[in-house]
């Protein structure tokens, strides 16, 4: 029994809290049950992707044997020398460069996003202007800086090279299809049915990550090699906020500071509009199925224009950290190199304020990531790399 009475050291403790000389409470072990929750929906999604009832070809061979000959035609343009393939080829699905050339040497605006595993997405475009894989090939098939089409050159080309493999899917020649809008709609249904073959899910990450819930059963925690990375994760980095469940990403728009002095840098707050009054959108006339789910997945976006359109200033989708580093350089403008710099970025939270427009999100802070720390993310980053499809 120590011979100071109880009063005299509650007494002292305070006195050194009051003098910022207290002990710090110690931190609780990495993880605990809500974390071991999150960790154990991270790891590769063994579905294949979810269907998508607004494109009833989605899944059909055939018209993913078409989507793949439109996905690669440099004829479907203008110039006749931009396909889909140029701005999304070889094993990342994007460009190695921040930028993108369409026809004419015209330069897209920002980043190409990788389509590897973009089938798991609601939300397409880094600004969300499209809400559907099958709408949102419409959009640089008649860009005037991307491949500059018209419903003419799409109609003749349709025509006069796909004739019968259009048929064979959607049940009648071109020729005798006299809606143009449903011609293009069939070819983003097409060209989505194409993409949704395209994923590389199945990482080193993965296989980590399963390990290390082993190793929490086992009581060793601390001892597996995955440990800091996932720990930094999920606590000090905050990645797990926004880059949650089996594609490393909640699918929703945040602003993260990203210097942009573009004309469009106002993000989804810009395109959002146009968006949800768009012919094509997931509720339209060419939808596979306009009501139900789709009304209700924009109407909440209606909603959080209306109710807290300050959140949706300069904010940009959330990309999937799958095969992310395959994917770079990052962010949608393209100038962020290398996922040490992604990191950098993270780490003194957001670039400088004013060189970019809105309000940072709530979780993007400096976070006093340690060097160890740094390394162990990048290092778990570079882990999320699937294996080439067989």
């Amino acid at each position: 029994m120590s011979r100071y009475p109880l009063r005299t050291w509650m007494l002292a403790g305070a006195l050194l809290g009051s003098l910022g000389l207290g002990c710090t409470e110690p931190e609780e072990p990495f993880p605990t049950t809500e974390e071991l929750e999150k960790l154990q929906s991270l790891h590769t999604p063994s579905r294949k992707p979810p269907a998508d009832p607004t494109n009833k070809y989605g899944d059909d061979p055939l018209a993913a044997a078409l989507g793949n000959k439109l996905f690669n035609d440099p004829g479907l343009s203008s110039c006749g020398t931009v396909s889909c393939k140029s701005c999304h080829e070889g094993e990342s699905g994007t460009v190695s460069t921040p930028k993108s050339l369409g026809c004419n040497g015209a330069v897209t605006g920002r980043n190409p996003p990788s389509v590897l595993g973009s089938s798991y997405s609601t939300w397409f475009m880094w600004d969300g202007r499209a809400d559907r894989l099958w709408n949102q090939a419409l959009l640089p098939l008649f860009s005037p800086i991307e491949m500059a089409s018209s419903p003419a050159i799409l109609r003749n080309r349709l025509t006069t090279r796909y004739a019968e493999e259009y048929k064979s899917v959607f049940g009648k020649l071109p020729s005798e299809e006299s809606n143009d809008e449903q011609l293009q709609a069939n070819f983003g249904k097409a060209i989505a049915a194409y993409e949704r073959t395209l994923n590389r899910n199945e990482a080193p990450f993965d296989q980590d990550v399963l390990r290390f819930l082993g190793a929490v059963q086992e009581g060793k925690a601390e001892k597996d090699p995955a440990w800091l990375g996932l720990k930094t994760f999920l606590r000090k980095g905050q990645c797990i906020l926004c880059h949650k469940g089996a594609m490393l990403s909640d699918d929703q728009f945040h602003n993260i500071g990203v210097a942009d002095a573009s004309d469009s840098r106002r993000g989804v707050a810009a395109a959002a509009n146009a968006m949800l009054t768009w012919t094509f959108n997931s509720s339209g006339p060419y939808s596979d199925a306009p009501a139900g789910l789709e009304s209700g997945r924009l109407q909440r976006l209606v909603s959080d224009l209306q109710l807290k359109p300050s959140e949706l200033e300069g904010a940009y989708k959330t990309p999937t950290l799958r095969n992310v580093e395959l994917t770079g350089p990052y962010m949608h403008t393209g100038d962020v190199k290398t996922l040490e710099d992604v990191v950098e970025l993270y780490d003194k939270g957001g670039d400088v304020a004013g060189s970019y427009v809105g309000t940072l999100s709530q979780s993007i802070a400096p976070l006093d990531l340690t060097d160890e720390e740094k390394a162990a993310l990048v290092k778990l980053l570079k882990s999320m790399t699937g294996a080439p499809k067989q």
